[in-house]
């Protein structure tokens, strides 16, 4: 079903498939994509947690409106946010 103007948004933060052993986790769902952003920022910064990745690891906002996908945020700690 496609996405009408009353659809909810939501920003889900993810931990991507980065590797063949592992499966996508959702980090959290987010009202805002400045908050999905901040949040994952934090959970990255925090020291001494599973998701203290090497700097060669990303993160990802996912904006979806009902069931559909509109946009991906990609984190990466080197170069910041980008989409696409």
């Amino acid at each position: 079903m496609a996405a009408t103007p009353h659809s909810a948004r939501a920003y889900i933060a993810v931990d991507p498939v980065q590797d063949w052993e592992e499966s996508l986790e959702i980090l959290g769902v987010y009202g805002s994509l400045a908050a999905a952003q901040t949040a994952v920022r934090l959970l990255r910064a925090r020291p001494g947690n599973r998701y203290e990745w090497s700097p060669k690891r990303t993160t990802e906002v996912q904006e979806w409106a009902g069931d559909e996908h509109r946009a991906t945020w990609t984190y990466h700690p080197v170069t910041g946010w980008r989409e696409g």
